[in-house]
């Protein structure tokens, strides 16, 4: 945390790993995106529970946070315009500006691919829908240049046959999706109208350079989206810009 001049913030870096089995067979999202949520009866393999263990989507690995609060040096007594008259210091004076820088990896996520049987144990059976695929070993899932187009390489990963007596060896969350950069803020000041009566206007910035944050890549291996990126993050601000003004009379 640090201070001086009108200025505080804080800043926060976070390195974290959460491995889980609890999350299903293909956990793309908190609830498992269009999977399971629990283990319980979705367990893909009753013998082998372990191997739905992996990195759970919503714990990025690397998260910075800063925050900060700004009194801005204009008005009556302050650095810039330290001498103007009351009136135009209603206007010139007492804003505040406040701020949030977030910077964090991308969420871990897993390839699937529904229908098929390549255990033969019937896993629809015990509401599974998705399945794990094989891993193409030689072949890198993340192509040279990630697009989003193409933030994943469909031919790192096969579907095995059907009946061939065992599970695709594809473990879960074992890819990273898109990371995220934003920069959201807000401006506002009090205007004291009488001793009873007050005012206060903000103006507030989500996104407010509006960076272009990707959302989750299509992980289903035997859809023709395979690995696309058709929008942008819906959440913490990462969204295209927004802008939002208000006024709040109190007394």
């Amino acid at each position: 945390m640090g201070t001086g001049a009108g200025l505080t913030f804080t800043n926060s870096y976070t390195w974290a790993k959460n491995l889980t089995n609890a999350l299903g067979v293909a956990p793309n999202s908190n609830i498992g995106q269009g999977g399971q949520g629990d283990n319980g009866a979705n367990v893909n393999n009753w013998y082998n529970i372990a191997a739905d263990y992996g990195n759970a989507p919503y714990t990025r690995r690397q998260r910075f946070v800063n925050t900060l609060t700004y009194e801005l040096p204009f008005g009556r007594g302050q650095k810039f315009a330290g001498s103007i008259s009351r009136a135009a210091n209603l206007l010139a004076g007492g804003w505040r500006l406040t701020g949030i820088t977030l910077l964090q990896t991308g969420p871990y996520v897993t390839p699937y691919f529904t229908g098929g049987d390549p255990s033969g144990t019937n896993p629809q059976g015990r509401s599974v829908s998705q399945q794990r695929p094989d891993v193409v070993a030689v072949i890198s899932p993340q192509p040279s240049s990630q697009t989003a187009t193409q933030w994943f390489n469909r031919a790192a990963f096969s579907i095995p046959g059907n009946n061939t007596g065992r599970f695709g060896n594809a473990g879960t969350g074992i890819l990273q999706g898109p990371k995220e950069a934003t920069f959201s803020m807000s401006v506002g000041k009090n205007f004291a109208l009488t001793e009873r009566f007050g005012l206060r206007y903000e103006a507030q910035f989500a996104n407010l350079f509006n960076i272009e944050n990707y959302a989750t890549p299509n992980m289903q291996l035997n859809s023709a989206n395979f690995g696309q990126i058709t929008s942008t993050q819906a959440v913490e601000q990462g969204g295209p810009r927004t802008i939002q003004m208000g006024l709040r009379l109190s007394f």
